[in-house]
């Protein structure tokens, strides 16, 4: 909300030296945050940018489109200036910048020094100045025109001159959202005195209720909904005074018509929309106004020219002939106010919030309407901006306002009465306010005290009450503790006591499973995995994609009730299609080499009692896809396998001390082959794969995926109480690689472990296994490095030899395996 200091002195008494930062301060810290201060003509000279009158225009002798006006500026002679405005008259009060001012340059928009100079052969030292040159728009298509009243020779900072405060407002507080709701909380915080705009106008002719008929279908949807008529209007332009108070508060002016609507909704904080009443269709000469949602099939052609499909949540504005204007968001076409427009339909309503965001969401509409809409507006507000519209209409357009109103409101407003104990005031707030404090802050604010038991109070018994009925214009009161808000923060936060911690420190309490959940994490990371959060929210058709339907069934993710979003309203009982989706993105990107992972919870629904709730299982789920990377961090040609995968997992589950074994294994989403059980002790804690072609599919990546899932409850019991150790070795170690021939049943895993069992081996590890070529059906090539060292000596490449023809020959014996040459 942008909040001209100007504009705001109509509503509020502030003083002439008003301290504009100690002013910003205090709405900051009472009521509504402000993020910026714009000083409008704080950069324009007192003395060389002022107020000037054009005594007189004459044709340029050398130039058929440029004039010399002559102005009189407030100093000791008139001065002549060449203009090519083509708005500049004789008799005008204009801005004007003398020789050696700071503006704009208009063609090029950077700042620049006014100097004095010969154009087309006439001298000029000064400047008829538009909005552009000032900085306070890109308009530069003719001169600023003041008021005739503008004194001459008063600074320009002075008349035109302006501060803007951008006050960011809570979505609770719709109220201020207006000027006149900024001014009552200044008018609190500072104690001056309110004023409202005068919303009186004549009538005239026939009743309003003559010409037009509203019909709510659903007052859930729209509470109140008044139209207005008024006759013979002239749609033209706005008067000055207004345009430079939307373009204040950052709004483009359009017509009289329009200008007037925008204007009471930054005004009161009401939006409303005008209909040309002539193009509302009806029967017996009056047009058929109805608020009702839309039917299949009706679509509307909007105010901005495009054609929209309307759902059936859709809340229209209608009449006859169908749909005329999504209610609080935008017009139709159809009915637009055009410069041939004389009859006014003037709405204001009151639209449910809930709706209102909806459509604007879904149809990517949101405007300074809807925002205000969203929020959720007083009934009652309806009717003061329909008044006061309709007053500016009748005094700016030169209309006629029909007598009444036609006023459909299904259940008048009742204002809430909300009470709060004196014990639960001071508990909320941390400190004592006086009850004639407490009283005098809620008067000020527009609250009727039903009831306040001073003594009661003051005096610390428990039968101390404060009851306040809600003042209309507050939507965001309901509680006992909203009073306390509205108490404390007028009262001021600083008045809060600075209090020492009291009690005792909590003793530490072990957290095993996040203590787990951290290390492996970290662990990961060094394995060179990036890690990621995700959205714990999804989708019954995306988590198709990773399990099956039936079991999915079974399962029965917990739904939410209140969804906020289409795509976010299961619980997932799984982090797998997390993963993926966030591989394809980054695949999508451009990534060479995607390796990530993410600790976090899966959602198990389980029925206690009568209730379904849901069993947070800690999990860490894992990704890599893409190519290897050389020392320099470059891809290669060689893309990451089953391998890789298991390297990266034995390195972090290493770093735990867990001695993990593979199993073979079969999981939905995996490829039948090329998966493995993880298991400690004999106890299954994950698994290991590579993801099937068609889930790859399902998810839009056309390239090898290997995914890991490592259920941490489970792997908890199998970490090492003490963590055991050994010297390192001072002698130099031997590596040599052994490949040998087995059928397919034997493991990887299974071949590592016996050869591992030897005393001169640190280390087995499986860099390939291969199947087809020259090898017989059924069996497949496994390819180990091993590393020799002893602790005693240097081994030799004999000692080497040696060890591997014994480990060679236990493979025989337990595996049928034969070396590969």
């Amino acid at each position: 909300m942008l909040v001209s200091l100007k504009w705001l002195r109509d509503y509020v008494s502030l003083p002439a030296d008003l301290d504009v930062d100690d002013l910003a301060h205090r709405l900051t810290m009472a009521s509504a945050e402000v993020d910026g201060i714009h000083r409008v003509g704080g950069e324009w000279d007192r003395a060389l940018v002022v107020v000037g009158h054009v005594l007189e225009v004459a044709p340029h002798p050398n130039a058929d489109r440029l004039r010399l006006a002559t102005v009189d500026f407030g100093g000791a002679a008139p001065q002549q200036v060449v203009c090519g405005a083509p708005n500049l008259a004789q008799g005008q009060r204009i801005a004007f910048a003398r020789e050696g001012a700071k503006v704009i340059d208009g063609h090029s928009g950077k700042p620049s020094v006014l100097k004095k100079g010969v154009i087309r052969g006439v001298e000029s030292a000064g400047m008829v100045l538009s909005e552009m040159e000032l900085g306070l728009s890109q308009n530069h298509e003719g001169i600023i025109v003041l008021p005739a009243d503008a004194p001459v020779g008063t600074p320009l900072v002075d008349y035109l001159g302006d501060v803007i405060l951008d006050v960011h407002v809570w979505p609770n507080r719709a109220d201020m959202m207006s000027m006149t709701g900024v001014a009552r909380e200044v008018a609190a915080i500072v104690g001056g005195t309110l004023s409202m705009p005068d919303a009186t106008y004549p009538e005239s002719g026939g009743a309003a209720s003559e010409a037009v008929s509203v019909r709510i279908d659903d007052p859930a949807l729209c509470a109140r909904y008044i139209a207005t008529v008024i006759e013979g209007v002239t749609v033209g332009p706005s008067p000055e005074w207004m345009q430079a108070r939307l373009r204040a508060a950052g709004m483009r002016p359009i017509n009289n018509v329009v200008d007037v609507t925008n204007y009471v909704m930054l005004e009161l904080g009401q939006p409303l929309h005008a209909f040309d009443l002539d193009r509302v269709s009806g029967s017996g000469g009056k047009a058929e106004v109805g608020v009702r949602t839309a039917k299949p099939g009706e679509t509307l052609r909007t105010l901005d020219g495009v054609n929209r499909d309307l759902t059936p949540d859709t809340l229209l504005i209608t009449d006859a002939s169908g749909p005329i204007a999504l209610a609080g968001v935008m017009g139709g076409e159809a009915t637009e106010v055009l410069e041939s427009t004389t009859r006014i339909l003037l709405e204001s309503a009151r639209f449910d919030p809930v709706s209102i965001r909806r459509t604007g969401t879904r149809l990517a509409l949101r405007s300074e309407a809807s925002a205000r809409f969203e929020r959720g507006l007083s009934p009652e507000l309806a009717l003061a901006a329909s008044q006061r519209a309709t007053q500016l209409l009748v005094e700016l357009a030169g209309g006629t306002a029909r007598v009444g109103r036609v006023d459909a409101y299904p259940a008048p407003y009742v204002a809430p009465e909300v009470s709060i104990t004196r014990a639960r005031l001071d508990t909320v707030i941390g400190f004592h306010v006086p009850t004639s404090e407490v009283e005098a802050i809620l008067i000020t604010l527009g609250f009727d005290l039903v009831r306040s038991d001073g003594d009661l109070a003051d005096g610390g018994s428990a039968g101390g009450l404060f009851v306040a009925r809600v003042p209309w214009w507050r939507t965001d009161i309901s509680i006992p503790d909203d009073l306390a808000e509205e108490v404390v923060r007028l009262a001021g936060f600083d008045r809060l006591p600075a209090t020492a911690m009291a009690g005792a420190i909590p003793a530490w309490e072990p957290a095993p499973l996040l203590d787990l959940r951290d290390r492996l994490s970290d662990a990961l990371v060094a394995a060179g995995l990036q890690e990621i959060i995700s959205y714990s929210l999804t989708t019954t058709e995306v988590l198709e994609r990773v399990i099956p339907r039936e079991d999915l069934a079974v399962i029965r993710p917990l739904r939410l009730k209140n969804t906020q979003s289409a795509d976010r309203e299961l619980m997932r009982p799984t982090l797998r299609h997390s993963l993926l989706e966030t591989v394809a993105r980054n695949l999508n990107a451009g990534a060479e080499q995607v390796a990530i992972f993410e600790a976090a919870r899966a959602f198990i629904p389980v029925r206690d009692g009568g209730h379904v709730l849901p069993e947070e299982h800690e999990q860490v789920t894992g990704a890599l896809a893409g190519f290897e990377a050389d020392r320099w961090g470059r891809p290669t040609a060689r893309r990451l396998d089953f391998f890789d995968a298991k390297g990266a997992l034995e390195a972090a589950l290493g770093a735990l001390g867990v001695t993990t074994t593979y199993a073979s294994h079969e999981e939905y989403g995996l490829l039948p082959g090329h998966v493995a059980r993880l298991e400690a002790d004999g106890e299954a804690f994950g698994i290991l794969g590579e993801v099937h072609p068609d889930t790859l599919d399902a998810f839009g990546i056309d390239q090898p995926v290997l995914l890991f899932e490592i259920d941490l409850t489970r792997l908890l019991p199998h970490l090492p109480k003490r963590r055991a150790t050994r010297s390192l070795s001072r002698f130099p170690a031997v590596t040599q690689d052994l490949a040998v021939v087995v059928d397919d049943a034997v493991t990887a895993g299974a071949l590592q472990a016996i050869i591992e069992q030897s005393s001169l081996v640190v280390s087995a590890s499986v860099f390939d296994v291969f199947k087809g070529g020259r090898l017989p059906a059924g069996k497949k090539s496994v390819a180990l490095s091993i590393r020799y060292q002893a602790a005693d000596r240097t081994l030799t490449s004999d000692d080497a030899n040696k060890e591997q023809a014994r480990i060679l020959k236990r493979l025989e014996r337990e595996f049928g395996a034969e070396q590969r040459t």
